[in-house]
């Protein structure tokens, strides 16, 4: 079976909703109105596995585009290769 971009937002949108369905049904289970961190833990994990779907598809957009990344003094930056060189 050929990985898709249909596939992979598929399985955001599944986890997304998971996610979503913990976070409220956390929210009423004892004792009321407090959320378990655990409940918070699993949500994160659930979302980093939705981005972790995306990611085939975001390389494969990002290409030969450039790619600049700054943080404070630390800084990245990835420029598009020139026509005819190696890939």
């Amino acid at each position: 079976m050929k990985y898709t971009h249909v596939i992979s937002y598929s399985l955001f949108v599944f986890t997304s909703m998971v996610m979503i369905a913990l976070f409220i049904v956390g929210f009423f289970l004892p004792p009321p109105g407090v959320i378990d961190p655990s409940v918070i833990q699993a949500g994160a994990e659930l979302m980093t596995l939705a981005f972790i779907a995306q990611l085939p598809h975001i390389i494969r957009i990002i290409g030969d585009r450039a790619i600049k990344i700054k943080k404070g003094d630390f800084s990245v930056e990835a420029a598009e290769k020139e026509k005819g060189e190696e890939k």
